[in-house]
């Protein structure tokens, strides 16, 4: 857990709005034809609608997008931690040295 005076990773935020950003697309691109379909057959087809016809063309590709920005922020979201960590043991001193023979400095 992070310690109260440590700044908070802004990737994380990022990385949760684009993940929930995911998970709303991939419902709407998987679902939203199948209740097109349910509609047509129960005698009331949906107007027509762009964004319909988006997803049906090109949800995909914003999916694979949306991956590649979870990817992205994940991949930055552990390196600012890992440079973080690193930087607080080195000003702890905690960082052994790489060689053992070689006193501390």
């Amino acid at each position: 857990m992070a310690s109260p005076s440590e700044p908070h990773n802004p990737f994380y935020l990022a990385l949760l709005f684009v993940s929930l950003l995911f998970v709303v697309t991939v419902l709407a691109v998987g679902l939203v034809p199948e209740l097109e379909k349910n509609a047509a057959k129960a005698g009331q087809p949906p107007p027509p609608s762009e964004f319909r016809e988006y997803l049906r063309s090109d949800g995909w590709r914003l999916v694979l997008w949306e991956v590649g920005a979870m990817i992205v922020l994940s991949t930055l979201s552990m390196g600012l931690d890992r440079l973080r960590r690193l930087q607080n043991e080195r000003a702890a001193g905690t960082i052994p040295p790489s060689d053992p023979n070689q006193p501390p400095v």
